[in-house]
């Protein structure tokens, strides 16, 4: 048994961890929730031996900004690629011994929806009770998508998870609807446990010197884009991101394509992320529509996509599913840039605080937005980086997750009225990283 004065568990039972940052929203955000929590929680990161681009990372235990991190073996990586990871049973063996060994309270935080994870994660709940807390963050994983797998995977566990689930978090109204509605399917007893926690900014350093009052530094973009090669006046488009057939990518070219035709300057618009098997039916159709001059695929820039976001003049962002983790647009606009968004990758406050446009895609819609925001670039520039400053600050939202998950263990379940007000015990504030995801 631990001692009385030991810090509750939080665990992490995630697909990929840092520094697999290519991965996306997800790897990020739960990297900074872990090293949040852990000044409060004995914090421990089970996930697998892979890399984004899925090179292997040596089977150790680590500590990783206060986060005890233990990678397990990845059975057949190429499926991942398919969004298949069969991670070892190892992860919940040494997990249940570790919450066994604690003698006290859990927290079992995880983010996939389907799959090993999460079975994993209801196995912990089911055996040892009311001692582990489950919570799920969905991280844009509710979508709806036709596949025998799924239904099958639905059959035999859904039940299950909705009823075992303790605590919800959703990015935002869509997601949290979403998930209501699959908690009434699947038979949930009472108001389900989902709590609004949205997307933030956190450990993004930029330089103040390239921004001025009401903007971008034009000489300070200038120098960006010679350094990297980009036309020094063009009109510059950013898609950021992995390169996958939800993202939009596609479409994202046949609405430029279109404001380009009337644009009278020289226009760019560049594809920049890891390929997640679709890079090539992209660069398929830039060359079957001969545009190999205005659209340029860069690979592998994790480390200075700051440097992409800032010499851009707007972010594009028109996933095809509903993707509430669109994290590169809150980064784009810290860096001064706007963005125009679908629906499906909603962010709040965009338009209130002139930071950018979301709308109901279809391509002359995208195109004549595009060309709005680029006749008034100066105020959606400081609009942007105002909006990033205001809303998704990162320290606000490290206090309200650790008086969350402090409620939660402590047995109080009237998780709906959470105040964001509310703050947990002194001491409990955001550390600053010494290792952060950014350039």
């Amino acid at each position: 048994m631990t001692r009385s004065n030991a810090l509750p568990l939080y665990i992490q039972l995630t697909d990929t961890y840092a520094p697999a940052w290519g991965c996306g929203g997800p790897v990020r955000l739960m990297f900074d929730y872990g090293r949040w929590l852990s000044r409060d929680f004995q914090v421990t990161a089970y996930t697998s031996d892979v890399h984004h681009d899925f090179t292997r990372i040596p089977l150790r235990s680590e500590i990783i900004d206060g986060v005890s991190v233990r990678r397990h073996r990845l059975f057949f990586p190429k499926l991942a690629k398919r969004s298949i990871y069969l991670l070892s049973p190892s992860m919940f063996l040494q997990a249940a011994r570790q919450i066994y060994r604690s003698g006290g309270p859990a927290v079992v935080h995880f983010v996939v929806f389907r799959g090993l994870v999460p079975i994993y994660a209801m196995l912990l709940r089911i055996l040892f009770g009311k001692r582990v807390a489950l919570v799920h963050s969905a991280f844009g994983s509710l979508y709806f998508k036709r596949a025998i797998y799924r239904q099958v995977y639905d059959w035999l566990f859904m039940k299950q998870f909705v009823r075992l689930v303790d605590l919800r978090l959703a990015q935002n109204q869509h997601e949290s609807e979403a998930y209501e509605a699959i908690c009434r399917v699947n038979g949930a007893r009472g108001e389900p446990h989902i709590v609004l926690f949205p997307l933030h900014l956190d450990g993004v350093t930029l330089d103040h010197a390239r921004f001025t009052e009401s903007g971008k530094s034009p000489a300070a973009v200038r120098e960006a884009r010679k350094m990297l090669g980009i036309p020094e006046d063009a009109i510059v488009f950013l898609f950021l991101g992995r390169l996958h057939p939800s993202k939009g990518i596609l479409r994202t070219i046949d609405a430029y394509l279109e404001f380009s035709r009337s644009c009278s300057r020289e226009t760019l618009l560049l594809i920049v992320g890891h390929d997640h098997g679709f890079q090539n039916e992209v660069e398929q159709y830039i060359s079957g529509k001969e545009i190999q001059s205005k659209v340029r695929i860069i690979n592998n820039v994790y480390e200075t996509r700051f440097d992409y976001y800032f010499l851009a003049d707007l972010f594009l962002g028109f996933p095809t599913i509903f993707e509430e983790t669109m994290l590169a647009s809150l980064e784009a606009m810290a860096c001064g840039t706007p963005i125009l968004v679908s629906r499906e990758a909603d962010v709040p406050f965009v338009e209130e605080d002139q930071a950018g446009r979301v709308i109901d895609f279809d391509v002359s819609t995208a195109a004549a937005a595009m060309g709005a925001i680029a006749q008034d670039l100066e105020s959606f520039q400081k609009g942007a980086r105002g909006a990033a400053a205001k809303h998704f600050d990162g320290a606000a939202a490290s206090t309200r997750l650790s008086a969350l998950l402090s409620k939660l263990i402590s047995g109080n379940t009237a998780l709906e009225t959470f105040s964001e007000t509310e703050a947990p015990r002194p001491g409990q504030a955001a550390r600053e990283s010494p290792l952060k995801p950014v350039s």
